[in-house]
């Protein structure tokens, strides 16, 4: 079974790995993710509502800067995805995170009741979001696709690194136009979770989606089997609809 402490070691060794030199280290970010499900008689334009007051009531109360998304499924299975939507919180690192969090804690339980009210969240998250292609409007809404993965036995990070430095150079030279972003699973995963790390393609729509799905289909597919089919096996992709619920500026 996997857990934390894998997850850690393996982020480190990728770090560590030549494939990264002092000059291209990769742009890493801490994740919160809470999964909710609307109440009786609730919906999105609920959350929403709740989501406006807490943008407004944090103003001046964070002292660091934190984005917020709420990320709702448009392509996916109800039958392996039964929540309504997740909160995605962004900030530059984790203790930049838990600085957040202590805030929240300390400050926020009557807007925390009022967002109970609407969607009660039944799992929460701490996560690791490595930058492998920028997203060129990263903080604006987008169409998230993802996937989770493992890696083979006797993989190492290395490989992978490799792996993806001539993926993303096959993306760039073609002009597909997504982001391109790794998030290591960590604290608050499900004990039974063998995930070692999600795959996420950011589109501006779903026709830039879709131009990007219709490349791989003539010739892009067999270019990524031929990098990671002996690194990783990845499951089925989902795709969600992320829009900005806030954005928090470094008092």
């Amino acid at each position: 079974m996997k857990n934390i402490i894998i997850a850690v070691s393996l982020l480190v060794a990728m770090l560590a790995s030549p494939a990264f030199s002092d000059h291209h280290a990769p742009n890493l970010a801490a994740l919160e993710m809470f999964q909710c499900s609307f109440a009786d008689g609730k919906d999105i334009g609920d959350v929403k509502k709740v989501a406006g007051e807490w943008d407004s009531w944090v103003d001046g109360k964070f002292t660091d800067g934190y984005q917020a998304y709420i990320m709702q499924p448009v392509v996916y299975n109800g039958a392996d995805f039964s929540i309504d939507y997740i909160w995605l919180g962004v900030a530059e690192n984790h203790q930049t995170m838990g600085r957040v969090k202590d805030q929240w804690f300390a400050q926020g339980a009557k807007l925390q009741k009022k967002f109970g009210a609407v969607a009660p969240c039944s799992a929460s998250s701490l996560l690791t979001s490595m930058e492998l292609k920028p997203y060129a409007k990263l903080g604006e809404a987008g169409y998230l696709q993802v996937n989770a993965c493992e890696l083979n036995e006797g993989v190492s990070y290395a490989d992978v690194a490799a792996a993806d430095k001539k993926w993303i150079s096959w993306m760039t030279d073609k002009g597909m136009n997504l982001g391109a972003y790794r998030w290591f699973a960590g604290v608050g995963d499900a004990r039974a979770s063998t995930t070692d790390f999600y795959n996420v393609y950011i589109a501006e729509s779903m026709e830039e989606r879709g131009k990007a799905h219709d490349m791989m289909m003539k010739g892009g597919m067999q270019v990524a089997q031929s990098l990671y089919s002996e690194l990783m096996v990845c499951d089925k992709p989902r795709v969600w609809l992320s829009q900005p619920s806030g954005t928090i500026e470094p008092s």
